[in-house]
Parts: C-alpha cells; structure tokens; sequence
C-alpha cells in the first residue's frame, strides 16, 4: 500500500469522524479550544475537500498532510495551555483531560510522524546524509 493511499484513506473517512463527533460528541479529529461545535465540522470539511481533491497527489496530499497534523496537533496543545492558565489564575479549576484528548493526540501524532518520515523530501535528505 502506497502512503498517498493511507492518507487519502484517512482524509476520506472524515465524514465517519464527523458522524462520531455529531452522535458521541467524542471529538477525536481536531479539538478547537475556543471554538463552538460548527467549527470543528468546518475544519472537518475543509479537511475532507482538499483531501479529496488530492487523492492522486501524493506530494501535495503529504504537504497538506503534515501542514494540517501540525496545525491540529497545535489546536490540542494549545486546549491543555489554556486548561493550564486558566488553573494557575484559578485555584479551584481542575485539569480536564479525558480518554478523546489521549485518542486525539495519538492518532494526530501517528499521521504526523507517518507523513514527515514518509514526505518525499525528508527522504532525499536522508539518502544524501547516508552518502
């Protein structure tokens, strides 16, 4: 299996994630800190056009790949930071950190390092760091 193949496959089964997202409320694809419910489904429908638009690009699909992963690894750490704040101002506030965060963060960070290891140019520069 190809990797432009497993990512198209990822980008394709956002309408799953979003039908989670809409009977669970378990926001497992991106976390938007400040955000209300709808731009979690915008995000997701940005995510599934442009993957979908991309499906036989497998450069640009990794590009996207990994701008998207950080930017949505970066929505996730930013949901903790906040979380953080919000305890030091506020003694009384606990931290709040359920088993969607865990699922979240492993499954943004496997498709992260997955797409970084497999881009095209980090592979060339390991070939010609090897020579």
């Amino acid at each position: 299996m190809i990797k432009g193949n497993l990512l198209s496959k990822y980008y394709l089964f956002t309408p799953i994630f979003m039908l989670i997202e809409f009977v669970v409320g378990a926001s497992i694809r991106v976390s938007i800190p400040w955000g209300e419910d709808y731009m979690v489904y915008v995000y997701m429908t940005i995510c599934f056009v442009i993957g979908g638009l991309l499906l036989t690009k497998q450069q640009q699909l990794n590009l996207f790949a990994l701008v998207e992963c950080t930017v949505n690894l970066f929505l996730l750490m930013l949901g903790f930071y906040l979380q953080i704040f919000v305890m030091a101002r506020n003694q009384g506030a606990g931290f709040n950190m359920d088993i969607n965060d865990i699922i979240h963060l492993v499954m943004i960070g496997a498709v992260l390092l997955y797409t970084f290891y497999g881009n095209p140019i980090i592979k060339k520069k390991n070939k010609q760091e090897k020579e």
